[in-house]
């Protein structure tokens, strides 16, 4: 049986990467909530959707400062 890390990648892909690809809070918000919906189209779990939301909620909360600004996104746009 496949783990729970396991079927989330395979419908949503690399997480953390799409996070930190948002510019912003809002909008990887946005995206936690299209990753949500695409999870429970197909699969039924509420566990599995539960550990989504958790694992997309830290990710957001690391990244992401009081602003609301990439805190990758920004050291990047600092250097160049």
């Amino acid at each position: 049986m496949k783990q729970a890390d396991d079927i989330i990648k395979d419908y949503c892909g690399d997480i953390d990467r799409r996070i930190k690809a948002c510019k912003s809070r809002d909008v990887a918000e946005l995206l936690k909530q299209r990753l949500c919906s695409e999870l429970q189209r197909n699969c039924q779990s509420s566990m599995i959707n539960d550990i989504l939301i958790d694992h997309v909620d830290k990710l957001i909360q690391n990244i992401f400062d009081k602003s609301g600004h990439n805190k990758y996104l920004e050291k990047n746009y600092e250097k160049n």
